[in-house]
Protein backbone atom coordinates (compact mmCIF):
# COMPACT_ATOMS: atom_id res chain seq x y z
CA UNK A 1 0.00 0.00 0.00
CA UNK A 2 1.17 3.53 -0.73
CA UNK A 3 2.56 5.40 -3.74
CA UNK A 4 5.51 4.65 -6.02
CA UNK A 5 6.89 6.78 -8.86
CA UNK A 6 8.57 5.97 -12.15
CA UNK A 7 9.05 7.45 -15.62
CA UNK A 8 6.43 6.61 -18.24
CA UNK A 9 8.20 8.14 -21.23
CA UNK A 10 8.98 11.57 -22.63
CA UNK A 11 6.83 14.35 -24.04
CA UNK A 12 7.99 16.97 -26.54
CA UNK A 13 5.95 20.13 -26.12
CA UNK A 14 4.69 21.16 -29.59
CA UNK A 15 4.86 24.87 -28.71
CA UNK A 16 8.30 25.05 -27.13
CA UNK A 17 10.05 21.97 -28.51
CA UNK A 18 11.22 21.13 -24.99
CA UNK A 19 11.30 17.42 -24.17
CA UNK A 20 10.38 16.42 -20.62
CA UNK A 21 9.92 13.16 -18.76
CA UNK A 22 6.37 11.99 -18.09
CA UNK A 23 6.02 10.84 -14.49
CA UNK A 24 3.80 7.93 -13.50
CA UNK A 25 2.53 7.26 -9.99
CA UNK A 26 1.11 3.97 -8.75
CA UNK A 27 -1.36 4.08 -5.86
CA UNK A 28 -2.46 0.86 -4.13
CA UNK A 29 -4.82 0.02 -1.27
CA UNK A 30 -5.56 -2.99 0.93
CA UNK A 31 -8.56 -4.11 -1.16
CA UNK A 32 -6.16 -4.97 -4.01
CA UNK A 33 -7.12 -2.05 -6.22
CA UNK A 34 -4.29 -0.31 -8.07
CA UNK A 35 -4.51 3.08 -9.80
CA UNK A 36 -1.88 4.68 -12.00
CA UNK A 37 -1.85 8.39 -12.83
CA UNK A 38 0.48 10.28 -15.17
CA UNK A 39 1.66 13.87 -15.44
CA UNK A 40 0.57 14.13 -19.08
CA UNK A 41 -2.96 15.49 -18.85
CA UNK A 42 -2.93 14.92 -15.07
CA UNK A 43 -4.73 11.74 -16.02
CA UNK A 44 -5.62 8.25 -14.86
CA UNK A 45 -3.71 5.79 -17.05
CA UNK A 46 -4.81 2.54 -15.42
CA UNK A 47 -7.18 1.09 -12.83
CA UNK A 48 -6.69 -2.56 -11.87
CA UNK A 49 -9.59 -4.15 -9.96
CA UNK A 50 -10.12 -7.76 -8.81
CA UNK A 51 -13.32 -9.61 -9.69
CA UNK A 52 -15.35 -11.84 -7.34
CA UNK A 53 -12.86 -14.70 -7.84
CA UNK A 54 -9.89 -12.45 -7.08
CA UNK A 55 -8.79 -12.19 -10.72
CA UNK A 56 -7.55 -8.69 -11.54
CA UNK A 57 -8.14 -6.86 -14.81
CA UNK A 58 -7.78 -3.37 -16.22
CA UNK A 59 -11.16 -1.59 -16.08
CA UNK A 60 -10.21 1.53 -18.05
CA UNK A 61 -9.03 1.92 -21.62
CA UNK A 62 -5.34 2.71 -21.72
CA UNK A 63 -2.02 2.35 -23.51
CA UNK A 64 1.32 0.66 -22.92
CA UNK A 65 3.28 3.86 -23.50
CA UNK A 66 2.82 7.61 -23.77
CA UNK A 67 2.39 7.51 -27.57
CA UNK A 68 -1.17 6.21 -27.25
CA UNK A 69 -2.20 9.08 -24.98
CA UNK A 70 -0.71 11.59 -27.42
CA UNK A 71 -2.62 10.05 -30.33
CA UNK A 72 -6.03 9.53 -28.69
CA UNK A 73 -7.28 12.46 -26.58
CA UNK A 74 -9.21 12.48 -23.29
CA UNK A 75 -8.20 8.96 -22.22
CA UNK A 76 -8.44 9.24 -18.44
CA UNK A 77 -7.29 12.84 -18.53
CA UNK A 78 -8.24 15.88 -16.47
CA UNK A 79 -10.37 18.02 -18.79
CA UNK A 80 -10.38 21.82 -18.67
CA UNK A 81 -10.44 24.77 -18.68
CA UNK A 82 -14.07 24.06 -19.51
CA UNK A 83 -15.23 20.45 -19.99
CA UNK A 84 -18.00 19.66 -22.49
CA UNK A 85 -19.35 21.86 -25.28
CA UNK A 86 -19.82 25.61 -25.65
CA UNK A 87 -22.07 26.78 -28.47
CA UNK A 88 -20.04 28.48 -31.24
CA UNK A 89 -17.24 28.92 -28.70
CA UNK A 90 -18.72 32.22 -27.55
CA UNK A 91 -18.91 33.25 -23.91
CA UNK A 92 -20.05 36.53 -22.39
CA UNK A 93 -18.92 37.49 -18.89
CA UNK A 94 -19.85 40.83 -17.32
CA UNK A 95 -20.97 42.15 -20.70
CA UNK A 96 -17.76 41.27 -22.52
CA UNK A 97 -17.79 38.56 -25.20
CA UNK A 98 -14.83 36.23 -25.74
CA UNK A 99 -14.31 33.95 -28.74
CA UNK A 100 -12.87 30.59 -27.75
CA UNK A 101 -11.17 28.21 -30.16
CA UNK A 102 -13.41 25.99 -32.30
CA UNK A 103 -12.55 22.28 -32.32
CA UNK A 104 -15.83 20.32 -32.50
CA UNK A 105 -17.82 21.11 -35.65
CA UNK A 106 -18.71 24.79 -35.05
CA UNK A 107 -18.34 24.53 -31.28
CA UNK A 108 -15.79 24.47 -28.48
CA UNK A 109 -15.16 21.16 -26.70
CA UNK A 110 -13.15 20.19 -23.59
CA UNK A 111 -11.02 23.31 -23.42
CA UNK A 112 -10.29 23.71 -27.12
CA UNK A 113 -7.68 22.60 -29.63
CA UNK A 114 -5.12 22.22 -26.89
CA UNK A 115 -7.05 21.85 -23.67
CA UNK A 116 -5.52 20.97 -20.33
CA UNK A 117 -5.53 17.27 -21.23
CA UNK A 118 -2.75 17.94 -23.77
CA UNK A 119 -0.21 19.51 -21.39
CA UNK A 120 2.42 18.10 -19.08
CA UNK A 121 1.60 19.06 -15.49
CA UNK A 122 3.97 19.63 -12.59
CA UNK A 123 3.65 16.76 -10.12
CA UNK A 124 4.61 15.63 -6.63
CA UNK A 125 3.68 13.17 -3.89
CA UNK A 126 2.09 14.78 -0.85
CA UNK A 127 1.44 12.24 1.90
CA UNK A 128 -1.08 9.73 0.53
CA UNK A 129 -1.90 11.90 -2.48
CA UNK A 130 -0.44 12.72 -5.89
CA UNK A 131 -0.80 16.40 -6.79
CA UNK A 132 -0.62 17.86 -10.31
CA UNK A 133 -0.58 21.59 -11.10
CA UNK A 134 -0.21 23.95 -14.05
CA UNK A 135 -0.57 27.64 -14.87
CA UNK A 136 -2.92 28.36 -17.75
CA UNK A 137 -2.04 31.82 -19.13
CA UNK A 138 -4.49 34.62 -19.91
CA UNK A 139 -5.81 34.16 -23.44
CA UNK A 140 -5.09 30.43 -23.71
CA UNK A 141 -7.64 29.02 -26.18
CA UNK A 142 -9.41 32.39 -25.89
CA UNK A 143 -10.18 32.21 -22.17
CA UNK A 144 -9.64 35.31 -20.02
CA UNK A 145 -7.43 35.25 -16.93
CA UNK A 146 -4.33 33.49 -15.67
CA UNK A 147 -5.56 30.32 -13.97
CA UNK A 148 -3.58 28.20 -11.53
CA UNK A 149 -5.12 24.73 -11.49
CA UNK A 150 -4.53 21.71 -9.29
CA UNK A 151 -5.67 18.08 -9.45
CA UNK A 152 -5.17 15.82 -6.42
CA UNK A 153 -5.59 12.04 -6.47
CA UNK A 154 -6.02 10.05 -3.25
CA UNK A 155 -6.83 6.33 -3.02
CA UNK A 156 -8.46 5.44 0.30
CA UNK A 157 -8.41 2.08 2.08
CA UNK A 158 -11.87 1.12 0.78
CA UNK A 159 -11.14 1.53 -2.93
CA UNK A 160 -12.33 5.11 -3.29
CA UNK A 161 -10.32 7.21 -5.75
CA UNK A 162 -10.84 10.81 -4.64
CA UNK A 163 -10.17 13.44 -7.32
CA UNK A 164 -10.08 17.02 -6.07
CA UNK A 165 -10.00 19.85 -8.61
CA UNK A 166 -9.15 23.39 -7.56
CA UNK A 167 -8.36 26.56 -9.50
CA UNK A 168 -7.76 30.28 -8.95
CA UNK A 169 -8.03 33.03 -11.57
CA UNK A 170 -6.84 36.60 -12.04
CA UNK A 171 -9.89 37.58 -14.13
CA UNK A 172 -13.50 36.48 -14.31
CA UNK A 173 -13.51 33.34 -16.46
CA UNK A 174 -15.33 30.03 -16.72
CA UNK A 175 -14.01 26.79 -15.24
CA UNK A 176 -15.52 23.32 -15.29
CA UNK A 177 -13.13 20.43 -14.66
CA UNK A 178 -13.75 16.69 -14.72
CA UNK A 179 -12.07 13.36 -15.26
CA UNK A 180 -12.54 11.54 -18.58
CA UNK A 181 -11.88 7.86 -17.87
CA UNK A 182 -13.31 5.31 -20.30
CA UNK A 183 -14.54 2.39 -18.18
CA UNK A 184 -15.46 -1.21 -18.83
CA UNK A 185 -15.83 -3.21 -15.61
CA UNK A 186 -15.91 -6.45 -17.59
CA UNK A 187 -12.31 -5.70 -18.51
CA UNK A 188 -10.81 -3.23 -20.95
CA UNK A 189 -10.74 -5.79 -23.78
CA UNK A 190 -14.35 -7.04 -23.45
CA UNK A 191 -15.83 -4.55 -25.92
CA UNK A 192 -19.50 -3.86 -26.55
CA UNK A 193 -20.61 -7.26 -25.21
CA UNK A 194 -19.07 -6.45 -21.83
CA UNK A 195 -20.49 -2.92 -21.84
CA UNK A 196 -24.03 -4.12 -22.52
CA UNK A 197 -23.84 -6.45 -19.49
CA UNK A 198 -23.45 -3.51 -17.09
CA UNK A 199 -26.33 -2.56 -14.81
CA UNK A 200 -26.52 1.23 -14.52
CA UNK A 201 -28.33 3.57 -12.17
CA UNK A 202 -28.10 7.37 -12.44
CA UNK A 203 -29.38 9.61 -9.65
CA UNK A 204 -31.04 12.09 -12.01
CA UNK A 205 -34.67 13.10 -12.38
CA UNK A 206 -34.02 15.53 -15.25
CA UNK A 207 -31.71 15.83 -18.25
CA UNK A 208 -30.73 18.56 -20.69
CA UNK A 209 -32.04 17.88 -24.24
CA UNK A 210 -29.57 18.63 -27.03
CA UNK A 211 -29.46 19.70 -30.66
CA UNK A 212 -27.94 17.60 -33.46
CA UNK A 213 -24.59 19.23 -32.56
CA UNK A 214 -24.95 18.01 -28.95
CA UNK A 215 -25.52 21.53 -27.61
CA UNK A 216 -28.17 21.90 -24.86
CA UNK A 217 -31.41 23.53 -25.94
CA UNK A 218 -31.73 25.18 -22.51
CA UNK A 219 -34.56 22.93 -21.37
CA UNK A 220 -34.50 20.88 -18.18
CA UNK A 221 -36.70 17.91 -19.03
CA UNK A 222 -38.00 15.16 -16.71
CA UNK A 223 -36.49 11.74 -17.43
CA UNK A 224 -39.75 9.93 -16.61
CA UNK A 225 -41.17 8.02 -19.55
CA UNK A 226 -38.04 8.58 -21.69
CA UNK A 227 -34.91 6.64 -22.60
CA UNK A 228 -33.09 8.81 -20.05
CA UNK A 229 -34.90 7.36 -17.05
CA UNK A 230 -32.02 5.47 -15.42
CA UNK A 231 -33.24 6.09 -11.87
CA UNK A 232 -33.89 2.37 -11.40
CA UNK A 233 -31.19 -0.16 -12.30
CA UNK A 234 -31.25 -1.20 -15.96
CA UNK A 235 -28.70 -2.84 -18.23
CA UNK A 236 -26.87 -0.82 -20.84
CA UNK A 237 -27.97 -3.54 -23.26
CA UNK A 238 -31.57 -2.55 -22.65
CA UNK A 239 -31.11 1.21 -22.27
CA UNK A 240 -28.73 2.07 -25.12
CA UNK A 241 -30.96 0.86 -28.03
CA UNK A 242 -33.75 3.12 -26.72
CA UNK A 243 -31.54 6.22 -26.62
CA UNK A 244 -31.43 8.73 -29.49
CA UNK A 245 -29.08 7.38 -32.18
CA UNK A 246 -28.73 4.30 -29.94
CA UNK A 247 -26.19 5.83 -27.59
CA UNK A 248 -25.80 8.27 -24.73
CA UNK A 249 -23.78 11.48 -24.77
CA UNK A 250 -26.02 13.53 -22.50
CA UNK A 251 -25.94 15.57 -19.32
CA UNK A 252 -28.08 14.28 -16.47
CA UNK A 253 -29.22 16.69 -13.73
CA UNK A 254 -28.54 15.08 -10.38
CA UNK A 255 -31.35 14.72 -7.86
CA UNK A 256 -30.92 16.16 -4.36
CA UNK A 257 -27.18 16.74 -4.76
CA UNK A 258 -26.18 19.99 -3.09
CA UNK A 259 -23.51 21.84 -5.02
CA UNK A 260 -20.28 21.91 -3.04
CA UNK A 261 -21.08 18.73 -1.11
CA UNK A 262 -20.11 15.23 -2.21
CA UNK A 263 -23.27 13.40 -3.34
CA UNK A 264 -24.17 10.17 -5.12
CA UNK A 265 -24.28 10.44 -8.91
CA UNK A 266 -24.31 6.96 -10.45
CA UNK A 267 -23.66 3.25 -9.94
CA UNK A 268 -22.40 0.71 -12.47
CA UNK A 269 -22.36 -3.04 -11.78
CA UNK A 270 -21.04 -5.84 -13.97
CA UNK A 271 -22.77 -8.98 -12.59
CA UNK A 272 -20.56 -11.64 -14.27
CA UNK A 273 -17.41 -10.26 -12.57
CA UNK A 274 -19.09 -8.61 -9.59
CA UNK A 275 -17.19 -5.38 -10.13
CA UNK A 276 -18.93 -2.18 -9.04
CA UNK A 277 -18.18 1.48 -9.72
CA UNK A 278 -19.96 4.19 -7.74
CA UNK A 279 -19.49 7.83 -8.72
CA UNK A 280 -19.86 10.79 -6.36
CA UNK A 281 -19.55 14.52 -7.09
CA UNK A 282 -19.99 18.00 -5.67
CA UNK A 283 -21.26 19.30 -9.03
CA UNK A 284 -24.90 19.35 -10.24
CA UNK A 285 -24.58 17.19 -13.35
CA UNK A 286 -22.99 14.11 -14.85
CA UNK A 287 -22.33 13.37 -18.52
CA UNK A 288 -23.01 9.75 -19.48
CA UNK A 289 -21.21 8.79 -22.68
CA UNK A 290 -21.23 5.31 -24.22
CA UNK A 291 -18.25 5.49 -26.56
CA UNK A 292 -20.28 6.40 -29.63
CA UNK A 293 -17.33 8.11 -31.34
CA UNK A 294 -14.83 5.29 -30.84
CA UNK A 295 -13.82 3.59 -34.12
CA UNK A 296 -16.26 1.20 -35.77
CA UNK A 297 -13.41 -0.84 -37.25
CA UNK A 298 -10.93 -2.94 -35.30
CA UNK A 299 -7.31 -1.87 -35.45
CA UNK A 300 -8.02 1.86 -35.68
CA UNK A 301 -7.42 2.40 -31.96
CA UNK A 302 -4.98 -0.09 -30.45
CA UNK A 303 -4.52 0.08 -26.71
CA UNK A 304 -3.03 -1.84 -23.81
CA UNK A 305 -1.60 -5.27 -24.67
CA UNK A 306 -2.53 -4.81 -28.34
CA UNK A 307 -6.24 -4.59 -27.60
CA UNK A 308 -8.42 -3.01 -30.27
CA UNK A 309 -10.82 -0.48 -28.73
CA UNK A 310 -14.00 0.00 -30.72
CA UNK A 311 -17.46 1.58 -30.85
CA UNK A 312 -19.39 1.37 -27.57
CA UNK A 313 -16.71 -0.74 -25.94
CA UNK A 314 -16.62 1.49 -22.86
CA UNK A 315 -18.47 4.27 -21.06
CA UNK A 316 -17.61 7.58 -19.42
CA UNK A 317 -19.26 9.05 -16.35
CA UNK A 318 -18.11 12.68 -16.16
CA UNK A 319 -19.31 14.68 -13.14
CA UNK A 320 -19.46 18.39 -13.99
CA UNK A 321 -21.58 21.47 -14.38
CA UNK A 322 -24.14 21.49 -17.19
CA UNK A 323 -22.79 21.96 -20.76
CA UNK A 324 -22.82 25.49 -22.21
CA UNK A 325 -23.90 26.84 -18.80
CA UNK A 326 -22.46 30.29 -19.48
CA UNK A 327 -24.97 30.71 -22.33
CA UNK A 328 -28.01 29.33 -20.49
CA UNK A 329 -29.52 31.63 -17.86
CA UNK A 330 -31.36 28.80 -16.09
CA UNK A 331 -28.26 26.57 -15.72
CA UNK A 332 -25.95 26.76 -12.67
CA UNK A 333 -23.21 29.34 -13.18
CA UNK A 334 -19.70 28.28 -14.15
CA UNK A 335 -18.15 31.74 -13.79
CA UNK A 336 -15.09 31.82 -11.54
CA UNK A 337 -13.81 35.14 -10.17
CA UNK A 338 -10.66 36.39 -8.46
CA UNK A 339 -10.75 35.60 -4.76
CA UNK A 340 -13.42 32.93 -5.28
CA UNK A 341 -11.57 29.66 -6.00
CA UNK A 342 -13.16 26.95 -8.12
CA UNK A 343 -13.52 23.59 -6.36
CA UNK A 344 -14.92 20.30 -7.57
CA UNK A 345 -14.63 17.16 -5.47
CA UNK A 346 -15.46 13.78 -6.98
CA UNK A 347 -14.84 10.13 -6.25
CA UNK A 348 -14.78 6.84 -8.14
CA UNK A 349 -15.38 4.04 -5.62
CA UNK A 350 -14.44 0.54 -6.81
CA UNK A 351 -15.69 -2.61 -5.06
CA UNK A 352 -16.76 -6.21 -5.69
CA UNK A 353 -20.22 -7.65 -5.14
CA UNK A 354 -19.95 -11.42 -4.59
Amino acid sequence: MGITEDTFGTFCDPDTGVETKVQRYTLTCKTGIQVQVISYGAGVSDVLVPDKTGMKDHVTLGFDDIKGYLQFPYQGSSVGRRANRICKGKITIDGRTHQLSINNNDNHLHGGKRGWDKYLWESCINGRSVVFSRLSPDGEEGYPGDVLAQVKYTLDDDGGLHIDFEAMTTKATIINMTNHCFFNLAGHSSGQKGLFEHIVKVNADRFTPITKDLIPTGELSPVGGTAFDLQSPVSFGEAIPKAPDQGFDHNFCLHQVRRGELGFAARFHHPPTGRVLEVYTSEPGVQIYTGNFLPQEKGKMVGRNGTSYTYQGSFCCEPQNFPDAVNQANFPSDVCRPGQPYRHFMMYRFSVEK
